[in-house]
């Protein structure tokens, strides 16, 4: 029951962090992240899953380019918070500097020609990653809008053959988001069991 508790406990507390303190990721650290987001299942075991870990100006420099992102979501954005605007502010300042992020996984899958599988096994693989790094003291957030700008990532990071399926920023935690509500719970799961 202890190891079920703990299992529970890193689920139910961690959290999308947007503000990070100025204090590099130990390099151990994202080497252990990683590696516990390449134990998620996969699609016929393929483990398609690709990492591209950057910090530091090579990061900065991306930066750049991740914002132009934000544009390409903003039509949701206004679509899902039109009665939130301070919602749309915040994922626009998170774009525009990542937070202060010291570190950043950009996650791809190499193409097997079933991508709905592939996406799936990395999507695995990312929530491994965001346990794992919760479990060290880091916060973590997961980002699919940067794919909207795949190409230009790409050619920053001299990337080819590889499909982006989200970025996730790494680093310790400048404050602790609120615990956001479960939605609709009786309305979203159906039993039918004996």
């Amino acid at each position: 029951m202890e190891f079920f508790e703990c299992v529970e406990r890193a689920i139910k507390t961690r959290r999308s962090h947007r503000m990070y303190q100025d204090r590099a990721v130990e390099r151990e650290k994202l080497e252990k992240i990683i590696e516990l987001a390449m134990w998620a299942p996969s699609a016929m075991n393929r483990q398609q899953w690709f990492f591209v870990v950057v910090s530091g100006e090579r990061l900065k420099n991306l930066i750049s380019i991740v914002q132009k992102g934000y544009d390409h979501i903003l039509p949701r954005l206004q679509r899902f918070f039109a009665d939130r605007p301070k919602v749309i502010e915040q994922t626009k300042r998170f774009f525009r500097n990542l937070g202060n992020a010291p570190a950043a996984v950009f996650a791809y899958y190499t193409p097997t020609g079933d991508d709905y599988s592939d996406v799936q096994s990395v999507a695995a693989a990312i929530q491994n990653m965001l346990l794992a790094a919760h479990s060290l003291g880091l916060g973590t957030c997961w980002m699919t809008g940067p794919v909207h700008v795949e190409d230009e990532i790409n050619k920053a990071l001299g990337i080819e053959g590889k499909k982006l399926v989200a970025v996730v920023t790494v680093g310790y935690p400048a404050k602790e988001p609120p615990v956001p509500p479960r939605r609709d719970v009786d309305k979203k799961v159906v039993w039918m069991v004996n």
